[in-house]
Parts: C-alpha cells; sequence; structure tokens
C-alpha cells in the first residue's frame, strides 16, 4: 500500500483505532530506517493527532501545528501505548520506537502524555515500557531537562501529592532495575544544587525509598551501565551512574540535617564502590561531578566565618567533608573514578584544613 494510500486508510479510522494501525507500520519503518520522514508524519498525525493545517505541510515534512488531544483521548493513547510495548518482540524495536515517539526536541502534549504514560507503567509495573523509557532517559540524558521533567514528575506523583509511597514505586528496582538507576540518577541532579546559595534537599520519603533501594542491591548504582538494546549501528550515549548525585545527598546533608538516612546512604554508596569490578578503565565516578560538592561547602563556609565560628570546630562541617573524604579515597582506590583527578584535589585543598582529607589529598597526589 502506498503512502498516501495508507494514510487515506487512517484517516477513515476513528481515534485511537488509528493508533492501532499506524503503530506497526512505523515500527517497520523505523526499524529498516527507511522513509523516516514517513514515520515522523505518522507519529504526528495519527498517534498525537497534530492535524496540520494545510495538507501541503505533511508533504513538506513540516512541523504540525494543530488540534490537542483531549484528556480522555490522552488516556486512550496512553492505554495502547502501554498495550504496543508490553506486546513480545525485541528490545532494541521497542526502544527505537519509543525514541521515535518521545525525541529529545518534546513539545508540551508530547511531554505529558510521556509522564502520564511511564506514572502509568509504574503504577502498573509494566516492565517493557519502563525499560524503554529507561533507555529513552540514557540516550537524550538523564540531566537533561525532557528526563528531569518526567523525573519531576514521578516524584510529584509517587512522592509530593502522595499519602504513602505505593508499593510499586518500591518495587521499581525488581521491575526495572535499569529505569531506577537512569530514574535516581535524574531525581539526584533536581536536588541539593546550590541555587543563590540555598540548598533544596529531596522529601524525606524519596530520600528513604531511594536507601532502601540502595540497601537491597548494592549493584542497583551500576545497572545503567548496562549494554543498551539497540538497533545495529546506532550509538550508544555516555552512562552517568547515581553516584555522584546521590554522594552530593550525603556529603552536604550534615549542614541541615541529622536524619539517619542520609548517613545510611552514605555507608550504602560507599558499599557499592566497593563492589565495582575495576578490572576496566574507570567509568562509575566523574571527579568533574564530586568536584560540584566544593562550592556549596565553601558558601557554608563563608557563612560560618561571618558569623564568626570555626569551621574546624563546627560539626556539620567537619562530618561534611569527612564524607567527602571517605568517598573520594575509596573512589581512586578502588579506581572507579575517571577524568581529572588532579583538579578535584586541588579543589578540596581549597577548603578549610580537615585531618582526613588533608592525608586523602597528600596520599593521591604521591601517585
Amino acid at each position: 500500500m502506498s503512502q498516501a494510500d495508507f494514510k487515506q486508510t487512517l484517516r477513515k479510522l476513528d481515534f485511537p483505532a488509528c493508533v492501532k494501525e499506524a503503530l506497526p507500520r512505523i515500527e517497520s519503518i523505523v526499524v529498516s530506517r527507511s522513509k523516516q520522514n514517513f514515520a515522523i508524519q505518522l507519529i504526528s498525525e495519527f498517534v498525537f493527532m497534530e492535524r496540520p493545517k494545510d495538507p501541503v505541510d505533511i508533504r513538506k515534512g513540516q512541523t504540525f501545528t494543530g488540534t490537542q488531544l483531549n484528556s480522555f483521548q490522552e488516556f486512550q493513547l496512553i492505554i495502547v501505548l502501554i498495550e504496543y510495548f508490553s506486546q513480545p518482540g525485541p528490545d532494541a524495536t521497542r526502544n527505537v520506537v519509543f525514541l521515535s515517539l518521545f525525541g529529545s526536541n518534546l513539545t508540551p502534549q508530547r511531554s505529558k502524555i510521556l509522564c502520564r504514560l511511564v506514572s502509568t507503567a509504574v503504577s502498573g509495573s509494566v516492565a517493557p515500557l519502563l525499560s524503554s523509557a529507561g533507555t529513552w532517559m540514557q540516550q537524550v540524558g538523564c540531566m537533561n531537562p525532557p528526563s528531569l521533567e518526567v523525573a519531576q514528575s514521578l516524584v510529584s506523583d509517587f512522592i509530593t501529592f502522595s499519602r504513602k509511597t505505593s508499593e510499586q514505586f518500591k518495587q521499581l528496582p525488581m521491575v526495572a532495575p535499569h529505569f531506577a538507576a537512569n530514574l535516581m540518577t535524574t531525581v539526584a541532579d533536581l536536588y541539593m544544587k546550590e541555587q543563590n546559595g540555598v540548598l533544596t534537599p529531596p522529601p524525606d520519603a524519596l530520600l528513604d525509598v531511594f536507601t532502601e533501594w540502595i540497601s537491597e542491591n548494592h549493584d542497583l548504582c551500576l545497572a545503567s551501565q548496562q549494554p543498551l538494546a539497540l538497533p545495529s549501528g546506532a550509538i550508544a550515549m555516555p552512562v552517568v551512574t547515581p553516584l555522584a548525585g546521590l554522594i552530593r545527598w550525603a556529603v552536604l546533608s550534615p549542614m541541615f540535617s541529622n536524619r539517619p538516612s542520609y548517613s545510611n546512604l552514605h555507608l550504602w554508596l560507599l558499599q557499592t564502590m566497593l563492589q565495582i569490578d575495576n578490572s576496566g578503565p574507570p567509568t562509575a565516578l566523574n571527579a568533574q561531578h564530586v568536584a560540584q560538592n566544593v562550592g556549596p561547602l565553601q558558601t557554608y563556609v563563608a557563612r560560618l566565618v561571618a558569623d564568626k565560628i570555626e569551621p574546624t570546630k563546627d560539626a556539620a562541617y567537619q562530618k561534611s567533608v569527612e564524607r567527602l573524604a571517605q568517598a573520594v579515597q575509596l573512589a581512586i582506590s578502588v579506581k572507579c573514578m575517571y577524568g581529572n583527578i588532579t583538579q578535584l584535589l586541588c579543589l578540596l585543598e581549597t577548603l578549610p584544613p580537615h585531618p582526613l582529607m588533608t592525608m586523602v589529598i597528600k596520599a593521591n597526589r604521591k601517585n
């Protein structure tokens, strides 16, 4: 059937029947890597109902600016997509279709649908779809806006606006470990980042869930390093594990919280690093990401100085630097840190002296 005839057939169908008919054709196109522009047109017009104002727009392959799906149609679309991604088939095929539906440049409507789709998949423990979502997060970048929006949506749905953390969310690492690992990377970047000298801590329930995840599975933080199921010739994007972001949570937390969960998190992160196979080149922890702890610590020190408090006598500062020194030393010892370690050590030296940190700096400058 020609492209024009296939479109005419789809236009005779009601929504979401047109989506069900379009998806197999979209799959065959994106897997074969032929007629990609036709796949884009089918996705826009018959999946997301972005009806073009002018039929000429279709032939030119221009961006569609048409009607929006209503709430009921969005719900219907989510059900169809969950059914589609739950079907048996190669992971690489599901992943490439997911990436085609939800690229890195999402329209507001597609972004909203994606957030609701992933949230529904978490609630229903839909492993195949969550696996594809984890691959999507890694390919578009765990710390880029599309992934951050999905992560923030999940935190809102399952933590912020929930009286009790759902069992489905708690069991996420069992259902989709790769997705859970990438979600931790993304969520870690949402919190404990210094803005105007202020740190925003994660919700207590979220901290507790992540700590529980890692305590029960020391390899979970490394699950994102598993090979991605992509079509032959496709390039997997670099992996960023949750280690650096969660280390930042543990290191900076003494400055505003005494919750035991932060201490436990720190312990389990150290335990995770001890599990790392160091036979190959280091890939788990970027020295540049670890260096992001220095700025907030310097800000805290400046406040202490302004209040005429000696940093070496401040218990919170001492505990923070101690945790950072432990993490840096262990990461270097087990050879899981990569990047400019020398630059990291120089930055750490700008902090007020701490006995353990001084030892770590001196010991590793000899290497």
